[in-house]
């Protein structure tokens, strides 16, 4: 090991006087030099307004040459420092572009019946309503008191129906799709029946949706404007109940329209059609596409449990879903 360590100790002895030798051939040059290397440089640069800060002999506008140049170097480092900034915050710029396409698919159309179940379901089994209304306050977030009228006579009812499904209730006793209530279906001049149409769960109960996502239609394109999707209804008013009390007097049809990929929002978005009526709507499509990060705040990693594709509808039902599990432990049938 000491061997080693002397050739190394005499090689930076070597490379230190040859420094020394260097620098003793090629002195630094005097204070006066200097002074003079610093004023020729100072005259000759292309550092615009240097050199008059140099040349003028009156200190008056030494001084307003200097501010002029320290406030000219101050602007330049703000602006490129508020140009960093903002390139690093991503921004965006919003653009409008009209285009006119030949072909574009064909919304899904849902409908319900304003009255929810039949007469003789509710002489049949008049604490239905109660539940049903338990449920509406359960979706809407609502306080039900313990010594809420008919609370007991629920709480029996269930005891002596233990395998009672208020699923399978109204889905027999709400409103029903066939030959009978469905008199007319014309799709841009072909036929169409009840088959044609995918029952879905809504705050009305039994409700039905024409180009679901999972139908035949919905991969169908139209290119023409008019009568699209043409319907006729007998809502069987007389089968269906007329009691003030039970909160379902109106008669009528009630719908949205909807993309077939997201759920139907019938409740705040639907338009009513009464009985011994038509209604026309005319619709127009707005695309709109939310830019990922860094661009925006999209996240295309975020999927629903219970949604092919996300939607802010069914994401709040999803929330609203799992805030009322945690909460009551039950989970009322109109949510995923």
């Amino acid at each position: 090991m000491e061997q080693i360590g002397k050739p190394k100790a005499s090689a930076e002895k070597g490379l230190m006087e040859k420094i020394k030798l260097c620098l003793s051939k090629k002195p630094l040059p005097s204070p006066t030099d200097r002074k003079k290397f610093d004023h020729d440089f100072a005259i000759s640069t292309s550092f615009h307004g240097v050199h008059n800060i140099v040349r003028n002999q009156s200190k008056i506008r030494k001084l307003i040459w200097l501010v002029v140049v320290l406030g000219s170097v101050s602007l330049v480092v703000w602006q490129i420092y508020s140009r960093l900034v903002n390139y690093f915050t991503w921004p965006t710029t919003t653009s409008i572009e009209v285009q006119y396409v030949e072909k574009i698919d064909f919304p899904a159309v849902t409908f319900c019946n304003l009255n929810r179940f039949q007469t003789e379901a509710a002489a049949k089994f008049g604490i239905i309503f109660f539940l049903w209304n338990i449920v509406y306050k359960v979706l809407h977030l609502q306080e039900i008191r313990s010594n809420y009228t008919g609370f007991k006579d629920a709480i029996d009812f269930l005891t002596s129906h233990q395998n009672f499904s208020i699923t399978e209730f109204v889905k027999k006793n709400g409103f029903y799709l066939n030959s009978s209530t469905l008199l007319e279906c014309d799709f841009f001049g072909k036929p169409c029946g009840p088959q044609d149409f995918a029952h879905v769960f809504t705050e009305y109960g039994n409700c039905f949706t024409f180009n679901h996502g999972e139908n035949i239609q919905a991969k169908e394109k139209v290119s023409v404007s008019g009568r699209g999707l043409s319907l006729l209804f007998n809502v069987n008013q007389v089968e269906f109940t007329d009691d003030p009390a039970l909160g379902f007097v109106d008669a009528g049809i009630i719908f949205v329209i909807h993309s077939p990929k997201k759920v139907p929002q019938i409740d705040g978005l639907g338009l009513s059609s009464p009985v011994g009526m038509h209604a026309r709507v005319t619709i127009r499509q707005v695309k709109t596409v939310h830019q990922e990060y860094p661009w925006g705040e999209c996240n295309p990693n975020i999927k629903l449990q219970n949604f092919s594709s996300y939607s802010t509808s069914g994401c709040l039902k999803e929330c609203k879903a799992q805030h009322i599990q945690e909460q009551c432990g039950c989970l009322p049938f109109l949510l995923p």
